[in-house]
């Protein structure tokens, strides 16, 4: 993507499920991008009309026009982007969810596209969205817009070996780099659980830590992992073998699981997570449980 915004091609798509990320690669783009002295615009709500549209291109490009014509908006936006350009800055309009562009305003953003000097595109724009951003600009219709594609991007999900760092990576930030709260057996559950969608590795780590802290369990054990995942309807059937409506896992169980593990262990979940909330050290996914989420 940086590629993509440093050589100006025009039009960059980002694709991804949801929960695996964009969003927040969308801002560390924009963090990166205000760096390098660029001039960007962020919209995170395409559900606008035309007038919403270049009212919000007007604001965030800090252009002055005071008509309400467009003609005079494109001109007044023009001259806005050259001096930018003068002064060696590029322009970038970022558009989050853009699936939910409607077709006028995919339209309007094409001819955004034809806002340049006889040398160069004064303009770029970057759509991210999820799969179905994909089909949309394959209708027919839309052709003129696809071939101004230039950069396809794809966010794909954490294979099991990146969840593992992910967990490890969120528990060094929280104040545990020796992680030992998640063991080795249960990052595949996990992985199992949540196809490797970041989003839902908080979620069910999120859940599991609130169990683990109820039974005062010094580890993370599978069957939390797995009382987890019902709970967030996350389980597949083939995860104990039976199908997950067969019936929770008892937290009966798991707490005598817990109890066994404690005699291996100097240390107890609720002691690390008072110590933890007493130096306010404590971020990722234990700050939410300490604040009683």
């Amino acid at each position: 993507m940086i590629y993509s915004v440093c050589e100006h091609p025009g039009l960059t798509v980002l694709i991804g499920e949801a929960g695996t990320g964009k969003t927040t690669l969308l801002y560390v783009l924009r963090s990166w991008l205000d760096s390098q002295r660029f001039v960007s615009a962020l919209c995170t709500n395409p559900v606008l009309t035309r007038e919403e549209l270049f009212d919000l291109l007007l604001q965030q490009f800090d252009v002055p026009c005071s008509s309400a014509l467009k003609n005079r908006q494109l001109v007044a936006l023009q001259e806005r982007l050259i001096q930018y350009r003068t002064e060696g800055r590029s322009a970038i309009l970022l558009v989050d969810e853009a699936q939910r562009l409607p077709f006028d305003l995919l339209e309007e953003l094409r001819l955004l596209l034809n806002v340049e000097t006889p040398r160069e595109k004064l303009l770029e724009i970057i759509l991210i969205g999820q799969p179905e951003l994909s089909d949309i600009l394959r209708r027919p219709e839309l052709r003129q817009l696809k071939q101004r594609v230039s950069c396809m991007c794809k966010l794909e999900p954490l294979i099991l070996e990146e969840v593992r760092e992910y967990i490890a990576h969120r528990l060094t930030l929280a104040g545990l780099p020796n992680q030992t709260l998640f063991p080795e057996e249960t990052i595949p559950a996990i992985f199992r659980c949540t196809k490797g969608i970041p989003r839902l590795v908080n979620s069910i780590c999120d859940s599991a830590l609130q169990t683990g802290f109820g039974l005062r369990s010094p580890q993370i054990t599978s069957s939390i992992i797995l009382e987890a995942a019902r709970d967030l309807d996350l389980s597949p059937d083939d995860l104990t073998g039976h199908p997950a409506s067969n019936g929770k896992v008892h937290l009966a169980a798991a707490a005598a699981g817990a109890e066994a593990g404690a005699s291996r262990h100097s240390y107890a979940v609720p002691s690390i997570l008072e110590d933890y909330a007493t130096r306010q050290k404590s971020l990722g996914f234990l700050s939410k449980l300490i604040v009683g989420r």
